[in-house]
């Protein structure tokens, strides 16, 4: 008994012991200057842009009206939970389709020209936006938005046409729904110019010397009292990756990409070279898929498609480009939204082989009932984007050629890709990745609805489209996961995208980085707030 005591007394203190130098390290300490060796983002304009860089870049500088937890408050990276932001609070009517939002008061926008650190009011809500509805490649997310109103100087009321389920995670998406001051806009035609980036948001843009760096400065007056902890967070401007990553090795940045993301094989050699650094394996929220012209020969023909399916081998691409970490279910809604993915072995193994499997002489055989045994197409990209990228694009048209599809690759600036292929104005086909879109509906409806410019196969399938409306309208979560499951089966033989294995992520940065916490989707703003330096 007396020993049984003096072993619990020994494990209490060791216990305490082992706790006490843990909290103080943790308590966060204000100072420092992150920096991040990335891409230069095309634009500043977060609704005239696309691009992740644009809207990762931006969100330094910009709030919504809600948005989602992170650091200490989020509890896993794809905790999609809707959080006060400008707004305090807000209601939703009974039928679903009316939300007024109750807006924080004395909030103020960033102290620059020509908005003065004025303060934020409902009519800016309005503004910015009925402007995204105009103008941004992601409009479609409002489409059920009937009327933006202002109640009073500090409350907005949305009406929709019809309940709409993914709405507050639209809200809260960075940055799609900043919230931006009419008189930036006046002066400087939309919000390109590095002076025009004024927002409410943790960070203010301070300079932007083109090519070079970027310069954001800690918002003194931001409403989250005693955030953000560094003083400020700087882009270094590096277009190449292995540049990227010698200067996470050499200790002139703490982050390797905007995200502070390496690929597989980037994290295993800096795992070797430099064990100092954190590396951390996530598998996240994105696709890489091959999508072609559904509405034109060929691939119209779903013979076609399935035969392009069949030809991609998931496996040995996973293996030997990912070290067999990567999911090789990857679509039509990706591995990491767990909430709302059916895997494909829950669907009818006759229908999934042509999600996830690989038979080069039944693709050959599909070739020739279709009258296609000498198929050429180009294939159009960006052969920017992060390894693996350049592999896959040379393996799909390795994999294709075996089955008798000749593939031309067709390299394209990133301002000309992002701005016509990644909106689905292009020829025959292309490859490239899917936004880390955080709402199961921007993988569906947004990918498979007619006339959306996030169609990019141009699917116009009239079932189909009966279940994605449906799915949208279904407040019940539970009742609309069933609806989503039936879409994953319906879809999983019609190959209107060919999905290729998804890679892990590995988020690094130097061991005294510490409260940077990767959360899927386009932020990186809310992310920076929690993050402080233990040095």
């Amino acid at each position: 008994m007396a020993r049984r005591v003096a072993l619990a007394a020994l494990s209490l203190l060791l216990l305490l012991a082992l706790a006490i130098p843990g909290a103080e390290a943790q308590t966060p300490k204000r100072g420092g200057v992150l920096r991040i060796a990335e891409r230069e983002a095309p634009g500043l304009d977060p609704h005239l842009s696309i691009s992740f860089l644009t809207h990762s870049y931006v969100s330094l500088a910009y709030s919504q009206l809600v948005r989602f937890p992170n650091g200490p408050e989020q509890k896993h990276p794809a905790d999609f939970a809707i959080l006060p932001d400008l707004a305090e609070k807000w209601t939703v009517s009974k039928d679903g389709k009316v939300y007024t939002f109750s807006l924080r008061k004395g909030i103020h926008f960033h102290n620059k020209p020509p908005v003065n650190g004025r303060e934020l009011v409902a009519d800016d809500v309005k503004y910015s936006l009925e402007r995204f509805m105009a103008k941004s490649g992601f409009k479609e997310r409002f489409e059920p938005v009937q009327a933006i109103d202002v109640v009073d100087k500090h409350t907005v009321r949305i009406a929709l046409k019809e309940p709409f389920a993914p709405f507050l995670n639209h809200l809260a998406n960075p940055s799609f729904c900043a919230i931006l001051p009419r008189e930036a806009e006046d002066k400087f035609k939309d919000f390109n110019h590095p002076d025009a980036v004024i927002g409410t948001g943790p960070f203010v843009l301070k300079s932007y010397d083109k090519g070079v760096r970027v310069v954001f400065e800690r918002n003194p007056t931001y409403f989250m009292k005693g955030l953000p902890y560094l003083d400020g967070v700087v882009i270094e401007i590096t277009p190449d990756s292995a540049a990227r990553v010698s200067l996470l090795r050499a200790g002139k940045v703490e982050l390797p990409h905007i995200w502070g993301w390496l690929s597989p094989d980037e994290a295993k050699s800096v795992q070797k070279t430099n064990p100092e650094l954190s590396v951390v394996s996530h598998q996240v929220i994105g696709q890489g898929f091959i999508y072609m012209r559904t509405d034109q020969p060929p691939f119209n023909d779903i013979r076609v498609r399935r035969a392009i399916s069949l030809a991609i081998d998931r496996k040995a691409w996973n293996d030997a480009l990912l070290f067999g970490e990567g999911c090789v279910d990857a679509g039509p809604v990706p591995c990491a939204l767990k909430d709302w993915k059916l895997d494909a072995s829950k669907i009818d193994a006759a229908k999934a082989k042509y999600l996830v499997g690989y038979d080069p002489a039944e693709s050959k055989k599909l070739l020739a009932e279709a009258g296609q045994k000498s198929l050429s197409t180009p294939l159009f990209h960006w052969p920017g984007y992060v390894v693996p990228w350049r592999s896959y694009y040379e393996l799909a048209a390795d994999n294709l050629g075996k089955v008798g599809i000749t593939v031309e690759l067709k390299p394209e600036e990133y301002g000309k890709y992002i701005s016509t292929t990644a909106l689905g104005k292009y020829e025959r086909m292309a490859m490239g990745p899917s936004t880390p879109f955080t709402e199961v509906d921007d993988f569906l409806f947004g990918r498979f609805y007619p006339e959306l410019p996030t169609n990019l196969s141009r699917v116009a399938d009239a079932e189909l489209t009966r279940m994605l409306v449906a799915q949208r309208r279904e407040m019940e979560p539970k009742k609309r996961k069933q609806i989503v499951d039936d879409i994953q089966r319906y879809l999983a033989d019609k190959a209107y995208y060919v999905y290729v294995p998804q890679w892990p992520q590995y988020v690094s940065h130097p061991p005294y980085v510490k409260g940077f916490k990767h959360h899927d989707g386009y932020g990186l703003g809310m992310r920076l707030v929690y993050t402080w330096f233990d040095k």
